[in-house]
């Protein structure tokens, strides 16, 4: 992650989850499950050929890729959100999170699609959900499956928190 930028609001069992913008949701796969993010926070999609550990890190951190020339944070999305326990290989793509001046990589299977907006049902997030959760698009009527809608301001909360760590943070 590089700069800094805004901070969003505090995520939480009382911050309201809105369904992602106008510009449609990002599907990919994880551990198995496809999961979508607002694709406003998408910045790109990449090869991770190569992935420099970083000593000492933190479980969250895979390590840098070198993004033409600058080096980004490959992260690990299931740590971050803290979804299941699942240290399955995430493969060889990478989803460039962008937001403000933070750049970051999460590491996934593979790309599923773009769904536009107002593509599918959306089923919202029960009260047994996992918080990084918002719902769940349904999207079989458009010939798609049904994806895991993250919270994309929790991962942003996430992403800012994992910049400011300090020793007494471990």
């Amino acid at each position: 992650m590089t700069g800094s930028g805004s901070h969003p609001a505090p995520a939480g069992p009382n911050r309201p989850v809105q369904a992602p913008a106008a510009g449609g949701v990002c599907a990919f796969w994880l551990a198995g499950r496809c999961f979508g993010l607002d694709i406003r926070w998408v910045g790109e999609v990449v090869a991770l050929d190569a992935i420099t550990r970083v000593p000492n890190a933190r479980p969250a951190i895979r390590g840098l890729f070198n993004l033409r020339g600058e080096p980004v944070v490959v992260l690990d999305l299931a740590r971050i959100l803290d979804l299941d326990d699942r240290d399955l290989p995430a493969g060889k793509v990478g989803l460039v999170l962008r937001s403000g001046e933070i750049a970051a990589a999460i590491q996934v299977e593979r790309v599923e699609s773009i769904l536009p907006p107002g593509r599918g049902e959306l089923a919202p997030r029960s009260g047994g959900e996992h918080l990084a959760v918002i719902g769940l698009l349904d999207d079989r009527g458009a010939g798609g499956g049904v994806v895991t809608l993250l919270d994309s301001e929790l991962l942003l909360e996430r992403l800012q928190a994992l910049r400011y760590v300090t020793d007494g943070d471990d």
